[in-house]
């Protein structure tokens, strides 16, 4: 049985060589990052980073969706 740290090095091996990213125009991202006169509070890098993070702000948002009328109704009366 593998234990923690070998599934994730088992993980790492397979993923080796399969990412989207080139390193080379990462390399180029982060010195127009460095240069930037106001650089962004977060830089997502990479089709599979945006992805996500689209995917996590639909969950987000269907959730707030469902509990909306909850999250409102702390809130003190006529203000």
């Amino acid at each position: 049985m593998l234990k923690p740290v070998g599934k994730m090095r088992g993980f790492a091996a397979a993923a080796n060589h399969q990412q989207p990213g080139d390193p080379q125009r990462l390399a180029q991202a982060i010195v127009q990052l460095a240069a930037a006169r106001k650089p962004p509070t977060r830089l997502a890098l990479g089709s599979d980073t945006v992805a996500r993070i689209e995917e996590k702000h639909r969950d987000v948002e269907r959730e707030l969706d469902l509990w909306r009328s909850v999250s409102l109704s702390t809130d003190f009366k006529g203000r």
